[in-house]
């Protein structure tokens, strides 16, 4: 990478002034660095505002205790009531088992209904309030004239609502605004307080809103019921009518259609044809079981095996004769094994199966006559029956066809029928809740007259005024300290500025032990006390009072003295090894004092004994004559000018060590001058002649005139006006030095107030300085 080139510029006049790009210059932080909070600086801040917070405090606790003073006593009476479900008008055995919970919805409506416009109407009207002074209190001028109801009901339509009186409408506004209904959580208790002047009366309303909460309660049920009463009387003598003339209608129809219903034992009616239908079909339905069953048997008899019959088998004559046959068979077989069937005993026994044999087909041949009989006995019933079913699913087809509008009828005379017992069923219920004095309302504690005020609540007014008032007093200090923006402390000057503070140098007026004041150009305006304790100038006359000299100030302002001393030791301990011997002494603005730190700092480098030049380079507003007493016309513009040398301008002070080059007449163009290069020679030969050289100068932000005395020497002081120079103005001169390539060796923070609190510590310091420093050296 190449190295970073200069960047050059160019002021008025003829020469070229380098500087290096800002870029690479040491970064200033305008804004400050993000510090976390500290509670001593927190401390600090409250006691130097500390006035502020008791000026607050003191004005917001009075008007707390004056508005407590003068707020009249009002006497808080209170009564506990409870809210129960409602009451059914009949209890059931559902309600008796059922789980006891209340609505949110219904305890909802019935705070409001405590807080509604009817009940404190009852109220009002009942106690008489609006005829009380505390409820109506006498219109003043400025209120509403009286006669302005009439002319509003003069203009009102008719049957339009009387607007309320001046009075009542006062009344109910102020119950209003004085009632209170807070429920208990978790409960179906709900508190109801009034406040009143009047302890007595205050438990009288609040006993009236609950007895009229009540009652009004009471009498919404009994309207309520009498009313579902006469509706339900009114729609019952119709209902009533339908019901009759539904039922002649569907009486009329079946009589005319020769429909025939019986009741069945559950109490529904049915068709006389559909009953025997019915019947037939059961029948039917046997008769068909019962010729399937006979057949079976008569395709047995068909087939010539009587033996298979059951008749057979269920006959017990038939068995005894199959056994006695079998019985026979065998005996002859066991004589057939012996004898030939002529033997007499062969034939016997031969002529006994012939004959048991014969009983025995005879037998089977009448069951089998018998079964062939009963199939077709049961073939011909199920044939009549099957007639008679068809005959009589045709009338009940004819039936059906005829019984669809009586049907339709008989529907409709059952749902008036219901309609009619449902109405009758609830006009009882009416008349029963009309005829109960229960309520679901109870109250709980009753209201007694209380024996201390509500409010005013004393203490704890005050108690907030003086909290409230200390919150308020600690917030406007902060908000002055924030809106405070000027450099106070040596700390807002290394942080704001990134410059160390080469000293803390304190107003005339502090040491002193007064406030301080100042004057136009920011130096210290003296005091009568301090007049006699003046430097004074050549000849022994007293400077102004706008200037002062340590050379000569009284031993009481030693710790002034120090301060300047201390200002010089930062200046000759600002570089190692060699200090810097040029010195430019400049502020943002006018009025900081830069005139009375160069002139003094110039006088405390001359008591060690070294060289010193101080140089007025305030062409615009020369200031380091009047400072030194000094009348001509030669000086610094004499020279540059080109009309005479340096030299013969100087001019000798009271200090052996300690020359002077005033500024001289006032040109047309300081800003071509001083960046001339005799400007340049000029510093370049004073200091080999001179130990060091102190360059008074304009401010940097009004001027070009600093920034470009600041690139011809090795080191600028700015000195910053303690709690009045803001900070923007001190960070954009520190920043016009930068840019010019300058050295700024550090700030001074001139004419500080030793009494403030962020002094305190340098104040301690200066009481020890003043005892000691009167014997001290001009050394360091």
């Amino acid at each position: 990478m190449q190295p970073e080139k200069s960047m050059q510029i160019f002021e008025p006049g003829p020469r070229l002034i380098e500087r290096p790009n800002p870029a690479a210059l040491p970064a200033i932080d305008v804004v400050g660095h993000a510090e976390s909070p500290d509670l001593r600086s927190y401390w600090c801040v409250l006691r130097k505002r500390r006035w502020i917070v008791l000026a607050v405090w003191l004005v917001v606790f009075t008007a707390v205790l004056l508005a407590t003073l003068k707020e009249t006593p009002l006497y808080r009476a209170r009564t506990l009531i409870e809210i129960e479900k409602e009451n059914p008008n009949i209890v059931t055995a559902d309600d008796l088992f059922e789980i006891d919970n209340v609505n949110s919805t219904f305890l909802e409506t019935q705070y409001k209904v405590l807080e509604s416009e009817s009940l404190a109407r009852r109220v009002v009207r009942d106690l008489g309030l609006d005829e009380i002074k505390e409820f109506n209190p006498p219109r003043h001028w400025w209120s509403f004239p009286s006669s302005a109801a009439a002319r509003f009901r003069s203009f009102a339509p008719a049957g339009t609502p009387e607007p309320d009186s001046d009075g009542l409408y006062n009344a109910l506004k102020t119950f209003a605004d004085r009632l209170d209904v807070e429920p208990v959580k978790q409960s179906r208790l709900v508190e109801v307080t009034f406040d009143s002047q009047d302890p007595v009366l205050s438990a009288r309303i609040v006993n009236s809103i609950a007895s009229n909460y009540i009652n009004e309660n009471l009498e919404l049920r009994w309207d309520a019921a009498q009313k579902a009463s006469e509706w339900l009387s009114q729609q019952l003598v119709g209902v009533k009518a339908k019901l009759e003339k539904s039922e002649d209608e569907m009486q009329a129809y079946a009589r005319g259609n020769g429909l025939l219903f019986l009741e069945s034992e559950k109490g529904t009616t049915e068709n006389i044809v559909d009953a025997r239908l019915r019947e037939l079909q059961t029948a039917l339905t046997e008769a068909q079981a019962n010729r399937i069953q006979k057949e079976s048997l008569y395709r047995l008899v068909e087939t010539g095996d009587e033996g298979a019959l059951p008749t057979v088998f269920d006959n017990h004559e038939m068995q005894e004769l199959t056994l006695r046959v079998s019985d026979l068979q065998a005996q002859r077989a066991q004589l057939a094994a012996t004898f030939s069937p002529g033997y007499p005993k062969v034939k016997q026994l031969q002529s006994e199966i012939d004959e048991a044999q014969q009983t025995l087909d005879r037998e089977r041949a009448r069951g089998a006559a018998h079964i062939e009989d009963d199939y077709f006995a049961a073939v011909r019933r199920e044939a009549l029956l099957q007639d008679a079913f068809s005959s009589a699913q045709r009338d009940a087809n004819s039936i059906a066809e005829r019984s669809v509008q009586y049907n339709i009828l008989k529907r409709e005379v059952d749902t008036n029928r219901q309609l009619y017992e449902g109405l009758l069923d609830r006009l009882k219920q009416a008349g029963i809740a009309s005829g109960l004095k229960e309520s679901n309302i109870r109250v709980v504690d009753a209201a007694v007259p209380p024996k201390k005020p509500a409010v005013p609540r004393t203490a704890l007014n005050l108690s907030l005024g003086l909290l409230v008032g200390l919150a308020l007093g600690i917030g406007a200090a902060f908000l002055q300290e924030h809106f405070d923006n000027s450099l106070k402390t040596a700390e807002d000057v290394e942080r704001v500025m990134q410059l160390p503070a080469l000293a803390l140098i304190p107003s005339l007026e502090s040491l002193n032990g007064r406030g301080r004041g100042l004057a136009a150009n920011g130096n210290s305006v003296a005091a009568p006390a301090v007049a006699g304790a003046m430097s004074r100038g050549a000849g022994g006359r007293p400077l102004p009072a706008h200037w002062y000299r340590i050379d000569n100030l009284a031993p009481q302002y030693s710790a002034l003295i120090e301060a300047f001393r201390g200002l010089r030791t930062s200046v000759l301990l600002s570089a190692a090894g060699q200090p810097p011997r040029s010195l430019l002494v400049s502020s943002a603005q006018p009025g900081e004092g830069k005139t009375t730190v160069s002139t003094n700092l110039a006088i405390s480098l001359a008591q060690l004994g070294q060289r010193v030049l101080l140089i007025d380079g305030d062409l615009r507003r020369p200031s380091v004559h009047r400072a030194f007493q000094i009348q001509g016309s030669l000086g610094v513009v004499s020279y540059l000018t080109g009309q005479q040398d340096w030299r013969a301008a100087v001019e000798k002070t009271s200090l052996p060590a300690l020359d002077v080059l005033v500024s001289g007449p006032v040109p047309p163009n300081p800003a071509e001058l001083l960046s001339s290069d005799r400007m340049s020679k000029l510093i370049q030969d004073a200091l080999d002649e001179y130990r060091f050289v102190v360059i008074d100068s304009p401010p940097l932000l009004n001027v070009s005139d600093s920034r470009i005395l600041a690139t011809q020497v090795e080191g600028v002081v700015l000195v910053v006006k303690g709690g009045d120079t803001p900070r923007e103005l001190a960070q954009r001169a520190r920043a016009y030095v930068s840019d010019v390539g300058a050295r700024v060796i550090g700030a001074a923070l001139n004419n500080i107030d030793l009494h403030r609190e962020e002094y305190s510590y340098y104040q301690s310091y200066s009481y020890q300085a003043q005892d000691a420093a009167p014997d001290a050296g001009a050394a360091d």
